[in-house]
């Protein structure tokens, strides 16, 4: 599997969750088609239409639901500015939102007077019933849209998303899901799932060129977000996710990348992937929480943690940390210093092996002896 990826073998990434590394089909895919594209007489087109037909089967959604955006920031910033909301109205989100699902809703929330509530979440989460009490505590007669990470960037807690939109659903609240991380990482189906709206990046974990980006609308909502971005026929209602993606002139060859990663993907297996980055991310956990020094962040129980391992070492600021993890690896990591947390986050995925989260594990151990 290594060998269809650039990855350089002087070094472990453990960092999909900020970027996945394309493998070689992708940026083939791309380079073919920008190549091609630039000789102007020779320019090949992208299959829309088939990227959408797989991107919905992939995900379990209508094609015709989908619209092409650059990443989560984008598609989220779509949704907050395309509602019509009444000043006073509330959004419900975690104290665990990254700055991209976030700030849409703030800045709008400044320009209409709308106000933000933020529920807070047990760290580590103990159970999906835990996080589901959070928010339904949270509710009130005010709430009006609730914006829900499917899995948090801070430290891999999978929410109990279905089960939150069916209950706002019930209340008349709008169901927005920050899903950056799980397409390409777990097995979707969006309609069984009943938000309303989904946007995430397949640049993190389906390892598409960086810079591409999905909207998914449901139905009852096509023809009522207003665009954000308007060119010829963004009023063509029977466009339905289509009418989004008019906005003048595009990369189409990230495009020819996403469909290859599509591709790439479905050629290994969903489950199978699944599977494999559950595997790794549990065997890291399993070696780390051994640790005496290491305090996890992430969920003791497997079934609600994604593979996005975070932890603080005593005796270490995360930032000495992992700069020590990098001199002696080197390891590629994340420091989620957002909301003052300061954990080391570990995400591992198919071009990760058990070897490595053995190195890793033993890095830790050894930062943790020496300051005990």
């Amino acid at each position: 599997m290594r060998q269809e990826f650039y990855i350089s073998p002087r070094g472990i990434y453990f960092n999909t969750g900020t970027i996945g590394a394309s493998p070689r089909p992708v940026v083939e895919a791309v380079v073919r088609h920008m190549t091609a594209f630039e000789t102007v007489f020779d320019a090949q087109g992208v299959d829309l239409s088939a990227l959408r037909t797989a991107v919905g089967s992939l995900l379990g959604a209508p094609p015709s639901s989908f619209a092409f955006t650059r990443n989560t920031t984008e598609a989220m910033s779509w949704v907050a500015n395309g509602l019509d909301l009444e000043p006073g109205s509330e959004i419900l989100m975690t104290d665990h939102e990254h700055v991209g699902g976030r700030c849409p809703w703030e800045m709008n929330a400044r320009r209409a007077s709308w106000t933000i509530t933020r529920v807070p979440l047990p760290v580590p989460a103990r159970s999906a019933q835990e996080v589901f009490d959070r928010w339904e505590r949270a509710i009130t007669h005010r709430a009006r849209v609730a914006m829900i990470s499917h899995v948090t960037f801070t430290n891999g807690l999978i929410q109990p998303v279905k089960e939150l939109c069916a209950m706002f659903r019930r209340q008349g609240i709008i169901t927005v899901v920050d899903g950056a991380h799980p397409p390409g990482m777990l097995r979707m189906d969006l309609t069984d799932l009943g938000c309303d709206f989904y946007c995430t990046s397949p640049h993190k974990w389906l390892l598409a060129p960086k810079g591409s980006g999905l909207l998914y609308i449901s139905e009852p909502w096509l023809d009522r977000l207003w665009p954000t971005i308007a060119s010829g026929g963004w009023d063509d209602l029977a466009a339905k996710g289509e009418r989004f993606d008019r906005m003048g002139t595009r990369n189409d060859s990230l495009l020819a990348g996403f469909k290859a990663a599509v591709e790439f993907h479905e050629s290994i297996g969903r489950e199978r992937v699944e599977r494999r980055v559950r595997e790794l991310g549990d065997r890291l956990y399993d070696e780390l929480v051994r640790i005496d020094g290491v305090a996890m962040k992430s969920p003791s129980d497997a079934r609600i943690r994604a593979p996005l391992v975070s932890f603080t070492v005593r005796g270490w600021t995360t930032q000495d940390l992992i700069q020590e993890l990098w001199r002696r690896g080197p390891v590629r990591v994340r420091h989620v210093a957002e909301y003052d947390y300061h954990w080391v986050r570990l995400s591992t995925h198919v071009y990760n092996s058990e070897q490595e989260v053995d190195r890793v594990a033993g890095l830790v151990q050894e930062l943790a002896r020496e300051r005990r």
